[in-house]
């Protein structure tokens, strides 16, 4: 899969190198579901019209740069964790587009033009609740008029579990809550999150990479992933901090520095908890 980040200074390079796609839109943090139904949608569209399947994102969140950096999105993965599932998906081309104030004022006709057109776009697939341009003025409806009908859009519904629609806020809500059982439904595999190994004293410590959920306070089963190997562990979260325990008090077969990645079960029950607690000493600080 091929990645571009198009900033205002090589949009027009970069355009005269596009050749005709299907495209899928959307800022698509975490890669939930409802993102990945938009996906197969235009993947399905692109092999039915033997076309490329593109993805154009954003970056940052629009709502940043419009508050001015006074609203904060806490992402749920960074950039090469998207890339790798889109490229899974079957993606041929991912564009980022660098979001700003000057692009936000854009008419949806100038976006179209600029961005859709200008990049090939013969047919663009959203979800239902996607808008582009000033104020968010275009959607869906409107694509086919802002492109004088030379690109029809298609709208993907929305799809929900237990009544409530898939979305990235939601799943930021449930990683904070500490409701790491639920997340699956909605994401699609347990939430995942990266970090370096710290010893600290007799504990080790992850310490997360930047664009990771720190779940609530609290007590998870999880699995931890290093060097094709997985291993079952206790997280402990406190005060920010994310300490791990053998469950077994074995010793880790980790060495310090190194990336780990972990794979957040479920919460552990009080009993559980007691009972380990009961047998290890577990420092808060070093």
């Amino acid at each position: 899969m091929e990645f571009i980040q198009v900033t205002s200074n090589n949009r027009e390079q970069t355009s005269l190198r596009t050749k005709p796609c299907v495209m899928a839109l959307g800022f698509f943090d975490g890669v939930h579901l409802g993102h990945q139904k938009v996906i197969k949608e235009a993947k399905r569209v692109a092999e039915e019209q033997e076309l490329p399947l593109v993805i154009m994102s954003f970056f940052p969140h629009p709502k940043v740069v419009l508050s001015n950096g006074k609203k904060i999105i806490p992402y749920l993965m960074p950039m090469k964790d998207k890339r790798r599932i889109f490229e899974e998906l079957g993606v041929d081309c991912f564009y980022l587009i660098q979001f700003t104030k000057e692009f936000a004022e854009l008419s949806p006709r100038e976006f179209v033009k600029t961005y859709l057109l200008d990049f090939g776009a013969k047919q663009v697939v959203a979800g239902f609740d996607f808008t582009y341009g000033h104020r968010g003025e275009g959607n869906m409806d409107t694509m086919r008029r802002d492109s004088d009908g030379k690109i029809e859009g298609v709208k993907v519904d929305k799809i929900e579990w237990e009544g409530e629609k898939i979305s990235s806020t939601l799943i930021r809500q449930l990683i904070l809550a500490g409701e790491l059982e639920r997340i699956p439904f909605y994401l699609g595999t347990e939430y995942q999150s990266e970090g370096r190994i710290i010893f600290r004293k007799k504990l080790v410590e992850v310490v997360l990479l930047p664009y990771y959920l720190m779940p609530a306070s609290g007590w998870y089963e999880v699995t931890v992933n290093l060097h094709q190997e997985t291993t079952t562990q206790i997280a402990v979260v406190r005060d920010g901090r994310l300490t791990l325990l053998s469950p077994c008090g074995h010793g880790f077969p980790f060495y310090e520095w190194e990336t780990v990645r972990v794979s957040w079960k479920k919460v552990l029950p009080k009993g559980f908890v007691q009972e380990v607690a009961s047998r290890q000493v577990f420092l808060s600080s070093s």
